[in-house]
């Protein structure tokens, strides 16, 4: 799709050729297609969290410090020791597994957004809030992020 994308001014929207036909993907289209919660919420990437004892406690058994969020590498770090953990702190592990590997998907050993991991706290938020928002607007910036000017792209003015 990126192979013959068009050049739109629209920040939310790819446009591509497929044939003679130009095609669009956008966040109806990409909820359509992964069937994720992309429901508009007021502040999206940075909802608010209180840091209690129990997120610093938390935060401690994954070996992460409290003002950061977790790498894909802690994460996979605490998957090898979590065995004893109760339940729910098992369920928050995979969680943030998800997050950081698919939701977010940056570099192996980067950080996530620490204000979204700590959603983790709270189970019931966090499997309720718009990750495919969240996941829609990381693939727009990695998608609209990418130099297609020697590609095979065109400006639409109407589009």
């Amino acid at each position: 799709m990126l192979g013959f994308q068009l050049d739109i001014k629209k920040k939310y929207e790819l446009w591509s050729l497929v044939g003679p036909e130009p095609v669009r993907f956008s966040l109806l289209e990409f909820e359509n297609l992964t069937g994720l919660n992309c429901e508009y919420i007021e502040d999206l990437e940075r909802p608010h969290s209180v840091v209690t004892k129990e997120l610093t406690s938390f935060w401690e058994m994954l070996g992460v410090h409290v003002e950061a969020g977790p790498s894909t590498q802690e994460i996979i770090a605490a998957l090898e020791r979590c065995e004893g953990w109760s339940r729910d702190d098992r369920k928050r592990l995979a969680y943030l597994a998800i997050f950081t590997g698919y939701i977010e998907g940056r570099k192996y050993s980067t950080p996530t957004r620490v204000s979204l991991a700590r959603l983790v706290m709270e189970l019931e938020r966090f499997e309720n809030y718009p990750w495919g928002r969240v996941a829609f607007k990381v693939l727009m910036d990695s998608a609209k992020g990418r130099d297609i000017s020697g590609g095979y792209s065109m400006i639409l003015s109407k589009v």
